[in-house]
């Protein structure tokens, strides 16, 4: 596209947003329509069903702060040809009323609704695997959902059900399992595991003993309440996932090794369920199969055994990024 195509009104070249909107964590990029990127912005997480109630205005505080710093980078107000968004949270069942939600604040920046692109973060993140417009995404950080893609619509899926039905082997189920498990250890009521003492050391809490520091209540299963209490916040379930972590580096323990078993044969069995003949290329993303660790290390293993090509992205966001810049093709006259 020429430089004639791109000019603005004011001889400005029109700028894209581009947003990976997660239910821990938000990146969004601001950039002209064939160009580098000019400016980035990390904010909290915006997912409506677990991110809290104010993750929509959160989101458009994010907006408005890279718009802001793009303009800085031009030197002036570049207008802002589209804005795709992949959200959290935004599929089938939320669709309609997340896409109008977003569109009346960021009307409030100037920003029309018909150069919004509101989508799930399974399509922005699928794209950026570059695997062509047919195969498998395998989703697990704050959720965890399995999509089949044929040309770039999603035709199947498997779990992505929410923190509460499902998510098996993100960081919210891996989180809320691991606290049960020690809270089960605690209590007598299950096996003794060294997820006790990993979820002790995060707390700065010696749940085992109740000596160092002293039992702030006597109790470490108390101890164990109290600090849930002032560090999950009510109504953000997405903060269980500081604890997902933990099952990892303890996954000779057999509590733990349980955990990671059980989330690494559910997502496989979903790539199974989806594409039984293995003939599809699969893009893994999320906070848990990106970083590297066991869980990844097994889900990535059991995929290729099976004769699968497996491409991991760290996000969503060059697929979102190319989507606004598709949708502000279109918009050009």
């Amino acid at each position: 596209m020429g430089a004639s195509e791109v000019e603005g009104a004011a001889g400005t070249a029109p700028v894209v947003i581009a947003g990976d909107i997660g239910g821990t964590s938000s990146r969004l990029v601001i950039a002209p329509l064939d160009g580098p990127v000019l400016a980035e912005v990390t904010g909290a997480g915006a997912n409506l069903r677990s991110s809290g109630a104010a993750a929509l205005e959160t989101l458009a505080g994010s907006v408005r702060a890279v718009l802001e710093r793009g303009r800085r980078e031009l030197g002036a107000d570049g207008e802002v040809a589209a804005v795709a968004l992949g959200v959290s949270g935004a599929g089938p069942a939320r669709a309609p009323e997340v896409r109008r939600a977003v569109a009346a604040h960021l009307a409030e920046l100037g920003i029309a609704a018909d150069r919004l692109l509101v989508t799930d973060d399974h399509l922005t993140a699928f794209l950026s695997g570059g695997v062509g417009d047919d195969g498998l995404l395998m989703i697990a950080g704050t959720g965890a959902v399995t999509v089949r893609f044929e040309q770039r619509q999603p035709v199947a899926r498997r779990d992505g059900m929410g923190w509460l039905l499902g998510d098996v082997g993100s960081a919210v189920w891996l989180g809320r399992r691991t606290l049960e498990a020690v809270a089960a250890d605690l209590d007598g009521r299950g096996p003794r595991t060294r997820l006790t003492e990993e979820v002790g050391a995060l707390l700065g809490l010696d749940l085992r003993e109740g000596r160092r520091p002293p039992s702030p209540t006597g109790d470490p299963r108390q101890d164990l309440i109290r600090a849930l209490d002032e560090r999950l916040p009510v109504g953000e379930p997405a903060a269980l996932g500081r604890f997902a972590p933990l099952p990892g580096r303890v996954a000779e323990d057999p509590v733990a090794h349980d955990l990671l078993t059980t989330a690494s044969r559910q997502l496989l069995e979903a790539a199974e369920a989806l594409d039984a003949q293995a003939a599809l290329p699969v893009v893994l993303t999320g906070s848990v199969l990106a970083s590297p660790g066991p869980l990844r290390t097994r889900v990535e293993q059991g995929l290729r055994t099976r004769g699968r090509s497996v491409r991991t992205v760290p996000d969503g966001l060059p697929g979102a990024l190319r989507l606004a810049r598709e949708l502000a093709g279109r918009m050009v006259p």
